[in-house]
């Protein structure tokens, strides 16, 4: 019955956008006015804000401009203690990383906000998440700076809209939890429709839009589930989150409401330019990866 229901379910599932962006709005993710972690979040993803811009937002923000310097400095890149500045950071690392970094910065400010009924354990949704961003940028290395950033940011908000499904959803989010747990390769898209719970990949495609992204990133964050069903040109893109988001899991860095997925096609992965061999060595590496973000960012 489930896989006839994943069968005919529209490519973006749709919802009413009201309630999720009054839900997203409770939890701070649209961001309203003035400066918050969201809005400059929102302005890091977008490919069109300037070097200039990128440079602005941190500086603005000490406790920012100091987590993208620990990074900047950490063994994550091998560089330590010789950035000293944003400008430097720019100069040094390239735009893309800096943006990345900074965003990866925002993102427990983004998701941590919120009621405890929301029922999302947002501590674990954020190590996820960097993990997959993190993991995606590793697959996307060999094809350049510009596409392992990108990765990077599309891996790191891939699953920006399950805190506001949690706030939607109460306790029919828990209800899929637990039916996920008995059978985590369930199909996710026809559990919530099955447990009448908001598509999360509508719920990011409401917050994406809101903040302005571009088709590209939203495509691909809200296929990660099936790429394929992506538009043909942002199809690697969400190939790699989905591929990011597998090694992420095998890796032990799961999330409850992250289903498992079978592993992918040889011929998909020769498509995107990996193989076997190149997934098994990110895995091994993601966890040490990982650890190094994770304390750089720690403020």
């Amino acid at each position: 019955m489930l896989a006839l229901m994943s069968a005919v379910l529209p490519l973006r599932p749709c919802h009413d956008p009201e309630p999720i962006r009054k839900a997203a709005s409770t939890l701070g993710i649209l961001g309203g006015t003035g400066v918050s972690a969201s809005r400059v979040m929102a302005a890091l993803c977008r490919p069109d804000t300037s070097l200039g811009e990128v440079s602005r937002l941190i500086s603005q923000e000490p406790c920012l401009a100091v987590r993208v310097l620990k990074v900047a400095n950490s063994s994550f890149y091998g560089l330590s203690r010789s950035v000293t500045t944003i400008e430097r950071a720019l100069v040094v690392l390239g735009w893309g990383a800096v943006r990345g970094i900074a965003a990866a910065a925002c993102l427990d400010r983004t998701m941590m906000r919120g009621p405890e009924s929301a029922q999302i354990q947002r501590q674990a949704l954020v190590t996820h998440s960097l993990a997959t961003g993190t993991a995606a940028e590793m697959l996307a290395r060999p094809l350049g700076k510009e596409r392992a950033s990108e990765a990077f940011i599309a891996g790191l908000v891939h699953n920006l809209g399950l805190p506001v499904q949690g706030l939607l959803g109460g306790a029919s989010v828990q209800a899929l939890m637990a039916s996920l747990a008995n059978d985590p390769f369930q199909d996710i898209r026809a559990l919530e429709v099955s447990h009448g719970v908001v598509s999360h990949e509508a719920c990011a495609a409401v917050v994406f839009e809101s903040w302005r992204l571009p088709a590209k990133l939203i495509d691909a964050t809200t296929h990660h589930h099936r790429p394929d069903e992506a538009p043909e040109p942002h199809r690697p893109l969400a190939w790699l989150v989905h591929v990011g988001m597998q090694v992420t899991a095998e890796a032990g860095f799961c999330f409850p409401l992250e289903p498992r997925h079978a592993p992918c096609d040889v011929t998909r992965l020769a498509g995107l330019g990996l193989d076997l061999a190149r997934l098994d060595e990110v895995r091994g590496q993601l966890p040490a990866r990982l650890e190094e973000l994770q304390s750089a960012l720690e403020a």
